[in-house]
């Protein structure tokens, strides 16, 4: 077993700290530009097809991805039950935002707007959302509450991680991603303490 160099200043593991920043604000910008979505002039199938859609869900998803890595190889004094179905639940919100610049905008390109706002609205494009919802809702709110308890991730971090968990709620990833995002970027560049 390698030990992990440990930046005293700031308590994170210094392999770490990159990644979980580069991920963080890759998952940023892709919610981002997600939501910008919703401002789109034309019809939702017209919009899901837009370049910026397809180009934002890619970001989430690889911002998701590289979240969920870092995570794995997060040593902290929080719960590993916690920290490793965060990584789960972002490995979860990846394939969802995967799905969101591949499979979405194939339905869009070959369904009339009618027809795409059935199958949007159906109950099974709820239930595919399902497992990224209830795991980064129960370990984003793991991880905030026992962030605070304890103390060993900012106090920022555990309020956004907390919204995060609830936000994880809506079946597009971009509210919780994005909250995530934020507050996995102030764990990266603040206190953390970590084991050795």
């Amino acid at each position: 077993m390698t030990s992990t160099t440990i930046d005293q200043a700031r308590g994170t593991p210094i392999g770490l700290r990159g990644p979980m920043s580069i991920g963080a604000v890759l998952s940023a910008a892709g919610s981002v530009g997600y939501i910008a979505m919703n401002f789109y002039d034309g019809s939702p199938r017209d919009a899901y097809s837009h370049p910026l859609g397809i180009v934002a869900s890619f970001l989430g998803a690889a911002g998701a991805l590289c979240l969920a890595l870092a995570l794995v190889r997060w040593r902290t004094s929080l719960p590993q039950w916690a920290v490793t179905g965060a990584a789960v639940g972002l490995i979860a919100t990846s394939a969802n935002a995967w799905y969101f610049c591949t499979g979405i905008v194939g339905l869009a390109d070959h369904t009339s707007d009618a027809l795409f706002m059935e199958i949007l609205t159906s109950p099974w494009v709820f239930v595919m959302a399902a497992p990224k919802m209830i795991l980064c809702l129960v370990t984003f709110a793991a991880l905030a509450v026992s962030g605070w308890r304890d103390r060993s991730i900012p106090r920022l971090a555990s309020i956004v991680l907390g919204v995060g968990a609830v936000l994880s709620l809506i079946p597009p990833h971009p509210p919780g991603l994005l909250m995530a995002a934020l507050a996995f970027f102030v764990i990266s560049r603040g206190e953390v303490a970590a084991k050795s």
